[in-house]
């Protein structure tokens, strides 16, 4: 044993049994596969062992290593395949939700007078879920995560307050554009969440970085052109929307994925961030729909007094609203805020173009250089993002040669 741990010593590889990155065990069974040469020298044990074995062994323990840390992060790791399943899972479940959603949202919003009312009480619909949830969890399991009022205030507040905003300037712009026309306004945040990024120094400023961001929202924009009248009240609502979405997912990625990473499970994130979300909605609220509050406005549908209907129309939407909310942290967890975004964008293209092809719309030739600029923007930044990791991962591998002089020193 103390041979053994001389050299890590001298190999400066100790710290992989410090900081608990390997596993010992599984470290001692892979060990048994090399051949072992132990002389005498000075005062203490040493260890000889082949040059190709032990350049084996070690780009195994940097491989193993590599597969643990798992997420893509702060322009992190390459992403192992578990992680990438997670990654594939949140994509199927995040995309039906959010198309059905948007859809929902808007044709119920254009029969209800109250879309802030609605956007409330999904907040509190999914903190209720969330605290469910929770509990079944904690009565069966571990203790959930806590976080101090003083991190909530720090973290959680802003968060909190751009989410809010973000959902309830979208579904109250939702009332004066057609979804067209919102997916074209919308399509804005993935410059607001660049800029964040490199503001936070989440992103490095890279020029690839801000042509694929201007590729995909050029590209969105042409291919949504003329498919809706302009209005401009809904367009200043929806750019504001899109300012919070960039400022809301920076700061959550700065959480999720930070190395003291407050809340690093999505039910967590959506439980602690629900009532601030609830606190900053509601002087929207009270401002603009406040006064016309009563119960029989409220429970007013299709110009008929139809509370149930009402009832069940929101709750539904909570539902659709806490289990889509669910699947973006999910995938926050795994990938980046920018690449969220660009997976929300690609959901916009697919949403537009089954309503193109099954309403019968037809595709002008501007409408289809968009589409091809917005495929390319998100292969681009695919690439980049790609060959950043690799270049990284690379930088980051020990120098094999320093550890085998001081071995054979």
């Amino acid at each position: 044993m103390e041979c053994v741990m001389a050299f890590f010593t001298e190999g400066g590889m100790v710290d992989f049994f410090q900081n608990g990155l390997i596993n010992k065990f599984e470290f001692f069974l892979r060990w048994r596969m090399y051949v072992l040469y132990i002389s005498t020298n000075s005062h203490f044990w040493r260890i000889r062992l082949h040059r190709k074995n032990l350049e084996i062994f070690i780009d195994g323990v940097i491989l193993g290593m590599r597969n643990r840390s798992g997420n893509e992060g702060k322009e992190g790791e390459i992403p192992d395949s578990a992680n990438m399943w997670n990654i594939l899972a949140g994509v199927c479940i995040y995309y039906p939700l959010s198309i059905g959603l948007t859809f929902f949202q808007k044709w119920f919003i254009k029969s209800y007078e109250f879309p802030l009312l609605v956007v409330t009480c999904h907040y509190v619909i999914k903190y209720f879920f969330a605290m469910i949830i929770r509990f079944v969890m904690e009565y069966r399991a571990d203790r959930r995560t806590r976080i101090s009022f003083k991190d909530q205030l720090q973290w959680l507040v802003p968060i909190g307050i751009c989410a809010s905003l973000d959902i309830g300037l979208s579904n109250w712009g939702l009332k004066y554009v057609t979804v067209s026309f919102f997916t074209m306004a919308k399509s804005s945040s993935i410059l607001f969440m660049v800029t964040f990024a490199l503001l936070l120094h989440l992103e490095r400023w890279r020029p690839v970085l801000i042509i694929s961001a201007g590729l995909i929202t050029f590209g969105l924009f042409l291919f949504t052109w003329r498919s809706a009248q302009f209005e401009l009240r809904g367009l200043l609502l929806i750019e504001l929307a899109a300012a919070c979405t960039g400022l809301r997912w920076t700061v959550s990625q700065i959480i999720m994925q930070g190395e003291e990473k407050l809340l690093k499970h999505p039910l967590d994130m959506v439980a602690y961030v629900q009532p601030w979300m609830f606190l900053a909605i509601l002087p929207l609220f009270f401002m603009y729909e406040g006064s016309q509050l009563s119960f029989d406005k409220v429970t007013h549908y299709l110009n008929e007094h139809a509370p149930f209907y009402v009832l069940f129309f929101i709750s539904f939407g909570g539902l659709l609203a806490f289990a889509m909310e669910m699947a973006e942290y999910l995938l926050l967890v795994y990938t980046s805020g920018i690449t969220l975004n660009i997976f929300g964008i690609i959901k916009e293209v697919v949403t537009l173009s089954l309503a193109h092809f099954i309403n019968g719309d037809y595709f002008s030739l501007v409408n289809t250089i968009g589409l091809l600029l917005c495929f390319s923007g998100m292969l681009l930044h695919a690439f980049s993002k790609r060959t950043l990791l690799k270049a990284r991962t690379k930088s980051r591998m020990p120098d094999r040669r320093r550890l085998l002089t001081d071995v054979d020193a």
